[in-house]
C-alpha cells in the first residue's frame, strides 16, 4: 500500500506567503518578457533570524522581480539588478521552523520553476578555500570528475560532522565526502545512503590541533548538472527518522525522533486526517535538515512489543499495520495473525522507503514453522510486496520480518501492512499527479494542466480543486470521469491576478481527499508536502494578442485506436510575430517500459508543427495506438510563440475537448457470458464460444481471436476470422480431471490490423469477460 498523501494535512499548518497577490498590469505582446528562468543561485539556504543575500542568475528576470516563498520573511530587492541577475536580502522570522522550503521568482513573464531551499540557523556561506566559521553551511557546485576542497582549523578532541545536501536540494550530484589531516591522510569518509535520500554524512573526532581538509566529489566522478550542493560543517542536531513512522487515526502517540545523539521525543495529539503531517521540532537545539513528519494511516496501527528472543507477538487480524525495529543483528520479529483458509492476502513491508538501512525480507510460516511463502524486493519498490493465498486447513500464519544480511540497530525501523487482497485492490483509494509545477498566464488567458489518476480501487469520478488561487483565477474541466485516467484542467485568469503558491487536491465520490503531486519532485519522500505546491502567476502580456482556438472541429469527432486524429486550430497573433509551435496535450498518463515512456502505447503527435508568421491556421495530427485502456480522453492544443532564437515568449491553449474512444473492432457473443458445461468422466468437456465480430471505421483484414485467463489444464483454440467473414466459433477443451466449480477472469479479445501496410500496429477490441462454470460428471 503506497504511502498515503493528503491535501488537508498540508493546509492545517496555516503557512502564509511573504508575497501578496499584487495585480500585474497589462503590457504589449511584442517586447513582453518570456517566462523567467533561474540558471544559478549562489546560496540554496536561508538563516533563521539572520540576513542572507541571495543572488539569482537567469533569463527574463525583468527589472523588478519578486521573491515568492511560503514562509515569514522580509525581502529587499537590491539595486543594480539586470534582466539576467537579481539580488535579494532576505531576513527569516525567528518563528520559522527549520526544514526545506521552495522559492521562486515572479517577473513580468510569470513565475520560475521552484528552487528547494534549506532553512535553519546555520550561517550561509559560499564555499571558499577555508571554512572560517563552524558550524556553517557552505554552498557550491561541481560536475564531472571535479573534486572541491576546503580547509578547517580544528582542535584535538573536537567533534565534527560533515554533511552534504545535494539530492535533497534537487541536484544530481551523488556526493562522497572525505576528511583528511594536513598530511592528506584520510581520517573518515562517507558516501550516498538511502537514509539521507542519496546524500552523505560523516562524524569524526579530530585527533590533534591543526588544519584539516574536506573534499567532496561525485560517487562515480561523473557528476551531472545541476551539481549544486550544501556542505554543512560543525555540530548541530538533526532528525533522520521518526518512530513509529505511522500512527492510526485518532490515536495519541509518543514519537521518537531518531537522529543526532541528542535524542528527542514528541507527544502527538490524536489526528483524524490521513496523510503526511509535519512535526514541530523541540526547542533548545540547533536543528538542521529536512523537517520530520509522521503518516496518519487509515489502518489500525500496532507497535512491536518488547518480547524475549524468538517469541511471537499476537495480532488481532487483518487489515492491520505494524511498526517495529530490528534492533540487533540477525533478529527476526514474528507476528501471529489469525486467517481464513483460501483468503488471498497482500503483505507489504516498508523499510528502505522510510530511510531505514534494512534490506528487509518477509517470511510467512504456518504455526508448525513450515515456510509457506517468502518475499523480498517487490515490483517497482526496494521493499517486499507479497501476494499470498492462505492454504487449506491453515487458521493462523506467522509473519517474520528480517534483514537479508542479518543487520540490525536503532535505525532499523519498518512498517508491515497485512490486508486481504480484495480489500487492498478495492480500497477505493487513488493517487493524483501532474507534470506541471508552475502556471504563468495573462489576465483573460488560459493554460491547460494535465492531472493523471492512478486508481487503487477507486472506480468513480474524482473532482479536482485548488486552494490559494490568485484573485480571479478559476479551474474548469476539473473532473476525472469514472471512465477516464485523467483530465486536462483548464486554468483561466479573470480580472485580478497576482502570484501565489497553490495546493491542488482531488475528492472522490466517496469523499476521500488526496493531493495532486508534482511528478518526480525531489522532495516527495523527504518532505512530501513540497511536492503538492504549484505556483500560479499573472503575466503582463495582453491575452487578446495571442490566442489559439479550435477551427471547425467536428461535433462527432472520436479517438479511433490504430488511426489518426486531425486537430485543426486557428491563431490570433500580431502581424510581425515569428514562428508558433503547436503541441498536443492529452490526459493520458505516461506509460512506462523500463522506466522510460513507451511511444507505441501513447497518444502522440505525428510530427513537430511550426506555423510561419503568415499562417493563421494549422493542424496537428495525433497518432492513436491500437489499444487504449480508458473510454474517454481529453485533448487540447498548446501554442508557443517563439523568438528568433526559439525561446518561448508566450503560451496559449485551446479549451480541452473530452473525446470518446471508439474501438473499431467489436466482439459480440451469441450466448451468455456465463458459460456452463458438465464434465465427462473420460473425455472431459468441449465448450464452444460462438459469436460475431463487427469491423468499423475503416478496419479491414483478418482478425485473430484469443481467450486468456484459462485455469491450468484448459486449452483454447486461436481463431482467425478472415477479412470477408464475421462469424466465429472458438473451442475450449477441458480435461477429464479439470476441477469443478466457477472460474473467473477469462477474457475474450480480438486483434486486427487497421492498415495492411502497418504490420506492427494491431487494434485490440474491448475484452469480453467470461465466467466458466464446470459441473461434475453425472452419476450413472
Amino acid at each position: 500500500m503506497a504511502v498515503a498523501r493528503n491535501f488537508q494535512s498540508r493546509c492545517s499548518f496555516g503557512w502564509w506567503l511573504a508575497l501578496g497577490a499584487a495585480v500585474l498590469g497589462p503590457g504589449a505582446l511584442h517586447g513582453a518578457a518570456a517566462e523567467p528562468n533561474v540558471r544559478q543561485l549562489n546560496l540554496r539556504g536561508l538563516q533563521i533570524g539572520g540576513m542572507t543575500t541571495l543572488v539569482f542568475d537567469g533569463d527574463d528576470l525583468g527589472a523588478a522581480p519578486r521573491l515568492l516563498v511560503p514562509l515569514a520573511v522580509k525581502v529587499e530587492l537590491k539595486p543594480g539588478g539586470t534582466d539576467k541577475r537579481a539580488t535579494f536580502d532576505v531576513l527569516v522570522d525567528e518563528g520559522v521552523s527549520p526544514g526545506f522550503y521552495q522559492a521562486q521568482l515572479v517577473a513580468e513573464g510569470g513565475v520560475t520553476l521552484p528552487v528547494v531551499m534549506a532553512v535553519d540557523r546555520l550561517p550561509q556561506r559560499v564555499l571558499a578555500a577555508m571554512c572560517e566559521q563552524a558550524p556553517a553551511a557552505l554552498h557550491g557546485a561541481l560536475t564531472g570528475s571535479t573534486v572541491v576542497e576546503t580547509t578547517l582549523a580544528g582542535k584535538a578532541g573536537q567533534r565534527v560532522c560533515l554533511e552534504v545536501e545535494a539530492q535533497r536540494l534537487g541536484g544530481k550530484l551523488r556526493p562522497v565526502v572525505h576528511l583528511y589531516n594536513a598530511r592528506r591522510r584520510q581520517l573518515a569518509w562517507a558516501w550516498t545512503t538511502p537514509m539521507l535520500a542519496g546524500d552523505a554524512r560523516l562524524e569524526a573526532v579530530l585527533p590533534e590541533d591543526g588544519t584539516y581538509i574536506i573534499a567532496v566529489h561525485d560517487a562515480e566522478y561523473a557528476g551531472a548538472a545541476p551539481g549544486h550542493f550544501r556542505l554543512k560543517v560543525g555540530e548541530w542536531s538533526w532528525v533522520d527518522q521518526v518512530f513509529p513512522p505511522v500512527v492510526g487515526p485518532g490515536e495519541r502517540q509518543s514519537l521518537e525522533l531518531l537522529g543526532s545523539a541528542a535524542a528527542a521525543r514528541l507527544d502527538l495529539p490524536p489526528l483524524a486526517i490521513a496523510g503526511s503531517v509535519p512535526l514541530a521540532l523541540p526547542a533548545g537545539s540547533l536543528w538542521s535538515g529536512p523537517r520530520p513528519f509522521v503518516e496518519v494511516s487509515a489502518l489500525p496501527v500496532v507497535l512491536e512489543q518488547s518480547l524475549p528472543p524468538n517469541a511471537t507477538q499476537e495480532l488481532p487480524g487483518a487489515p492491520i499495520a505494524v511498526c517495529g525495529k530490528l534492533s540487533t543483528a540477525f533478529e527476526e520479529d514474528r507476528y501471529r495473525l489469525p486467517v481464513v483458509a483460501g483468503t488471498p492476502l497482500r503483505l507489504e513491508l516498508f523499510a528502505e522507503q522510510l530511510g531505514s538501512p534494512l534490506d528487509a525480507a518477509l517470511i510467512v510460516r504456518n504455526e508448525q514453522g513450515g515456510v509457506l511463502a517468502r518475499g523480498e524486493d517487490g515490483p517497482n519498490t526496494p521493499d517486499p510486496v507479497l501476494d499470498f493465498t492462505v492454504p487449506a486447513q491453515v487458521g493462523a500464519i506467522v509473519v517474520g520480518v528480517a534483514d537479508a544480511l542479518g543487520r540490525g540497530g536503532p535505525r532499523g525501523i519498518y512498517r508491515l501492512t497485512v490486508a486481504s487482497r480484495p480489500l487492498a485492490e478495492a480500497s477505493a483509494d487513488f493517487e493524483l499527479s501532474t507534470p506541471t509545477p508552475r502556471v504563468s498566464l495573462p489576465v483573460g488567458g488560459r493554460r491547460v494542466v494535465p492531472v493523471w489518476l492512478r486508481r487503487l480501487g477507486q472506480a468513480g469520478a474524482v473532482e479536482i480543486a485548488a486552494a490559494g488561487l490568485p484573485a480571479g483565477a478559476q479551474l474548469t474541466n476539473a473532473v476525472v470521469p469514472a471512465e477516464g485516467e485523467g483530465t486536462l484542467v483548464v486554468v483561466e485568469q479573470g480580472a485580478g491576478g497576482g502570484a501565489a503558491v497553490t495546493t491542488w487536491s482531488g475528492r472522490s465520490d466517496l469523499g476521500l481527499v488526496r493531493p495532486v503531486v508534482v511528478e518526480r519532485h525531489p522532495m516527495e519522500r523527504v518532505q512530501p508536502w513540497l511536492a503538492w505546491e504549484i505556483a500560479l502567476a499573472t503575466t503582463t502580456a495582453a491575452a487578446a494578442d495571442f490566442q489559439v482556438e479550435w477551427r471547425n472541429l467536428p461535433s462527432d469527432v472520436a479517438i479511433i485506436p490504430g488511426g489518426k486524429l486531425v486537430l485543426p486550430v486557428k491563431l490570433t497573433r500580431p502581424a510581425d510575430a515569428s514562428l508558433v509551435r503547436l503541441t498536443v496535450l492529452t490526459s493520458q498518463p505516461p506509460l512506462l517500459v523500463n522506466n522510460q515512456p513507451d511511444p507505441n502505447r501513447a497518444l502522440r503527435q505525428e510530427m513537430p508543427i511550426e506555423l510561419a508568421a503568415n499562417q493563421p491556421e494549422g493542424e496537428v495530427v495525433l497518432l492513436v495506438p491500437g489499444e487504449l485502456p480508458a473510454a474517454l480522453y481529453d485533448v487540447a492544443v498548446q501554442a508557443e510563440l517563439l523568438a528568433a532564437d526559439k525561446r518561448v515568449l508566450r503560451v496559449a491553449c485551446t479549451t480541452a475537448q473530452r473525446l470518446t474512444v471508439r474501438v473499431p473492432l467489436v466482439i459480440a457473443l451469441a450466448g451468455p457470458a456465463r458459460v456452463e458445461t458438465t464434465l465427462d468422466a473420460k473425455q472431459g468437456a468441449m465448450v464452444k464460444l460462438v459469436g460475431q465480430i463487427d469491423r468499423r471505421d475503416g478496419l479491414t483484414g483478418d482478425v485473430v481471436l484469443t481467450l486468456s485467463g484459462l485455469p491450468p489444464g484448459a486449452r483454447a483454440d486461436t481463431v482467425t476470422v478472415k477479412a470477408d467473414g464475421r462469424d466465429f466459433m472458438l473451442n475450449v477443451t477441458l480435461p477429464a480431471n479439470f476441477p469443478t466449480g466457477e472460474s473467473t477472469g477469462l477474457k475474450l479479445f480480438g486483434l486486427g490490423a487497421p492498415d495492411p501496410k502497418l504490420n506492427n500496429v494491431r487494434v485490440r477490441s474491448r475484452d469480453v469477460d467470461l465466467v466458466l462454470v464446470v459441473q461434475p460428471p453425472k452419476a450413472n
